[in-house]
């Protein structure tokens, strides 16, 4: 066999592992377009059978998100009543032990500072001559306390004396064990309220327990409220057992008076 011709065989042969490489990849090719097709044909169907799932839990989570929503604000509601509940409880609770302390049973609120003229004239005359009044004072914190005159006032102005008298602590914010009460010192003046004129520029409507330690009262509308040396005047008590102050200006949310009958 000549050199021409052997070449030609070599070349020939070359060719037809080319050719047999190409068909194998050309086939290798066709097989994975028709496992992909397939593939495809199969997540076609899972798709829509999918989707359809997905259309009827969102129609499930709709109303399940509803339910939801019910039974939170029922919840909401049920905590609402519960803590109203507890309140007009511990509220009671607190009107009997204010029943205790002084042998009364009937409660008329006559001056509201949410509700009345918070001028030194209008305090003065819910107050003056009444007897077995609670002055109760609200402060920004929680804190509930105040003071108790079984006298009347008779005009502003003027120190009154008052055996009877006592302040005392509704909340303390767990401070101390509320409701209790503290009296005046023996060895200190009987002095127990100073209500203040209408010349008083400061917007201070009274003074309990004036003049050795007092709780000093300003209208809500300003920081001017304070409770001052208060052991100095009563007994068992500390400075700050009221509202965790002593000689320091506060801002009061509300001021009641309450006539015992």
């Amino acid at each position: 066999m000549n050199e021409e011709l052997l070449n030609k065989i070599i070349e020939l042969q070359q060719i037809i592992i080319q050719t047999q490489n190409e068909l194998i990849q050309c086939k290798n090719r066709l097989d994975f377009v028709e496992k992909k097709y397939t593939q495809m044909e199969v997540k076609m169907k899972d798709y829509y059978l999918l989707k359809k799932e997905v259309e009827e839990l969102k129609k499930k989570l709709s109303i399940k998100f509803e339910e939801t929503n019910q039974e939170e604000q029922q919840l909401v509601e049920i905590e609402e009543t519960n803590e109203k509940s507890l309140y007009e409880k511990k509220m009671i609770l607190l009107m009997n032990e204010m029943r205790e302390w002084t042998g009364r049973i009937k409660m008329n609120i006559i001056f509201d500072s949410d509700i009345d003229d918070q001028n030194v004239v209008c305090f003065q005359r819910s107050l003056m001559n009444k007897p077995s009044l609670y002055i109760i004072l609200f402060d920004e914190k929680g804190n509930i306390f105040g003071g108790y005159n079984r006298k009347s006032i008779s005009r502003p102005g003027k120190r009154m004396e008052d055996k009877s008298h006592f302040i005392f602590s509704l909340e303390s914010n767990e401070r101390i064990d509320s409701p209790i009460r503290w009296f005046g010192r023996d060895d200190k003046p009987s002095t127990c309220f100073f209500l203040n004129r209408e010349t008083n520029q400061i917007g201070r409507l009274c003074e309990i327990g004036f003049p050795d330690g007092f709780i000093s009262v300003a209208k809500t509308t300003i920081s001017q409220s304070g409770c001052v040396n208060i052991s100095n005047k009563y007994k068992g008590i500390d400075n700050d057992d009221l509202n965790n102050t002593n000689n320091e200006v506060f801002k009061l949310i509300r001021i009641l008076v309450v006539q015992m009958e």
